[in-house]
This record gives C-alpha cells, sequence and structure tokens, in this order.
C-alpha cells in the first residue's frame, strides 16, 4: 500500500480505530499531559457539505447513510437542504474511534470506493469542512501551527483553518483534505485534542453556524449596478452578522435566478492587501461566501460610467463584482466588513500605550 510522504495506514493508529490489529500509534501528534483521550471517549463533529455530495452520503432511501451508520457505530445525520443554500451540515456522533471510522467511510462513498480496502494512489483528494468553536480552535492549530504540522505528518492529510468565523456563529472551518484513510486518521486525533481541551476546560457559551433561511430583507445599496440595482427580489440573511457599514445582515447565495450583473466599488490602495489576504486567501474566501467573481483592477483603472455610483478618488482601487443580485450584495458587504476590520486593527495599533482613549 502506498501513502504520501507522512501518510500512515489506519493500522498505525490504537488498535480500536485500527480494526483491533493490535498496533499502536508511534511518532504521531503528542497529546497534552492528560493522555490521549480514550477511544471510547463521546464526540459531536459537525462539518459543511455541498448539497450534491450529501445526496450521495444519504443514498437512495438512505441504504447509503445507514450502511456507514452500520459499519462505524456512529450515529450520522445530515441536516435539511435550505433553499438557496448550497451547502448542508453533516452531523457525526459517537465514540471518538467510531466518529473517526465513519469520516472514512463518508470519503470512500463520495469516491464510490470499497469500504474494506485500504486506500490507494491515485484515490481523489476530498475535503472535509469541519466547524470548529472558535475558543477550541488554537488548541488545533497549536502554538507556531505545531499540531496542524504534525496532523499532517501523521496522516498525511492537508489541514487548513480559516481565519474568520462562519456569518452568525463562534464557529470557525477546519478543511482537512485527503484520501480516506488519511481523513480517517487526521479525523481522529483533531477529535482527540477536542475533548482534551474539553477536558481541560469545558466549553462555554458557543454560538453555532446554521445555514440561513430565505427572508425578505432591503438589501444594501453600495456603488451602481449594471442593467439593474440590486434592490428587488427575496434575499437570505444569516442572524447575528454584524456589518459596520449597513443594519442588514449579508444575504447567503442563492441559485442562478436572471442574468448575472455588475457592480463597481472603490476601496483605498493601502487596504488591498488585507482583502487579497496571504496568497490571496481572504479575497477566495470572500468569493466562495457569496458566491460571486470578485476582481481587483491595476491602480489607475477607472469603471464604466454607472448613475449613481461613486466616483475614483486617488489612492482608490476599483473592484469589480459580478454575480446575481443577492450574492452581490453579501460580497459588498464582507469586503466592507473586512476593510473596517482592518481599520480597526489599524487605529487599535496607533493608540499610545496605557492610553485611556
Amino acid at each position: 500500500m502506498a501513502y504520501t510522504k507522512g501518510e500512515r495506514s489506519v493500522g498505525d493508529l490504537p488498535s480500536s480505530l485500527g480494526e483491533g490489529n493490535g498496533a499502536s500509534t508511534s511518532g504521531g501528534p503528542s497529546s497534552s499531559s492528560s493522555g490521549q483521550a480514550p477511544p471510547s471517549a463521546h464526540i459531536h463533529m459537525r462539518c459543511l457539505i455541498v448539497t450534491q455530495d450529501a445526496s450521495i452520503i444519504i443514498g437512495r432511501a438512505g441504504a447509503h447513510v445507514n450502511e456507514i451508520r452500520d459499519k462505524s457505530g456512529a450515529r450520522v445525520m445530515v441536516s435539511e437542504s435550505i433553499p438557496g443554500n448550497p451547502e448542508r451540515i453533516l452531523n457525526v456522533s459517537g465514540p471518538l474511534d467510531a466518529v473517526s471510522k465513519a469520516f472514512g467511510l463518508i470519503v470512500r462513498r463520495i469516491n464510490d470506493e470499497p469500504f474494506d480496502k485500504p486506500s490507494v494512489p491515485g484515490s481523489r483528494a476530498v475535503t472535509i469542512k469541519f466547524m470548529i468553536p472558535n475558543s477550541r480552535m488554537g488548541s488545533v492549530i497549536g502554538k507556531g501551527g505545531s499540531k496542524i504540522k504534525e496532523i499532517q505528518e501523521a496522516s498525511g492529510a492537508r489541514l487548513n483553518a480559516s481565519e474568520g468565523m462562519l456569518p452568525g456563529s463562534t464557529e470557525r472551518v477546519l478543511s482537512v483534505s485527503g484520501v480516506a484513510d488519511a481523513i480517517h486518521i487526521a479525523t481522529y486525533y483533531i477529535g482527540n485534542i477536542l475533548i482534551e481541551a474539553n477536558e481541560r476546560m469545558p466549553t462555554s457559551s458557543n454560538s453555532s453556524y446554521r445555514p440561513s433561511t430565505v427572508s425578505r430583507r432591503p438589501p444594501y445599496p453600495v456603488g451602481g449596478t449594471s442593467g439593474s440595482s440590486v434592490g428587488g427580489g427575496g434575499s437570505s440573511y444569516v442572524p447575528g452578522y454584524s456589518n459596520p457599514y449597513a443594519q442588514t445582515a449579508p444575504a447567503a447565495p442563492v441559485p442562478p435566478q436572471g442574468p448575472l450583473q455588475t457592480q463597481q466599488i472603490y476601496i483605498p490602495n493601502d487596504l488591498v492587501g488585507c482583502i487579497i489576504g496571504k496568497g490571496g486567501s481572504k479575497i477566495n474566501e470572500i468569493r466562495h461566501m457569496s458566491a460571486s467573481q470578485i476582481k481587483i483592477m491595476e491602480p489607475g483603472a477607472t469603471g464604466a460610467p454607472v448613475s449613481g455610483a461613486p466616483a475614483a478618488t486617488e489612492g482608490e482601487r476599483l473592484v469589480v463584482i459580478t454575480g446575481q443580485p443577492a450574492n452581490i450584495q453579501m460580497a459588498v458587504q464582507l469586503l466592507y466588513h473586512r476593510l473596517e476590520q482592518e481599520k480597526q486593527k489599524q487605529l487599535r495599533a496607533q493608540q499610545p500605550s496605557g492610553s485611556n482613549a
């Protein structure tokens, strides 16, 4: 059996996780002073999955999800589909070893691979987007990213933690990408860290992310939109999301309902970096959340004249957003929210130490 560098087979995990083969973990992520959580420790893990994968996991008349439950011993539930939201929530709960095994089977089901055979070279990597309370993400990441690095080396999976929280919640996304065995192993170690963290400091209040429901909300007009205004039609909102530039909450992406539209806004040149993020991470996250195309134009570029749109001033950069009206609205609000965060950060940095201002 072949693995990528640092990847392990399921048999390298504790015997309860490796189908009772008696193999033990060596060189994996270090545990805290409380020791590794017993495989019987219960945990509830939630993740976001696209509707297409949800349908595959469930199967006709629930045949697939029932098989995953039977073979893993975990409780596996998929939330109802929400109109206008491309993702659903997958809930997996039970003993830690059963939960981690279930995620390995889920990846096998998505890839249409046999349940009883190890991952092979050429298996497609699948990304599982775990929703982790912000208060627990630091434990998963570790000092200087040490824990994530250890989990990656032990499993062969790739881990990436989002910086921002999901709208209307105190949860962040931990993306885990890899083949079935890699996801299985990584999930075990992530679950172990979460159980240990909860033992050290029981969780306080946590606002769980919930897919948005359709609601009629007045849109937030910024700049101009070619074709027609952003207003009109139903839009979705996520309760609890605050935006410094508007009292309305951002709309969730909705399915195409007509021709695409374009909106132009301008942002200060000196804040372009915070919008883009390291390696484009920030702008890609906003694109994904809003389901919009976002282009940051070169310095000096000007947009087509649009009635009611703000005129460019020196030191500003043109941003062109294309998509459905509700998606454009969400993209604009996410962009301005990011700008406000950076401005507040700069203001705090400028305040003299010990100032009461």
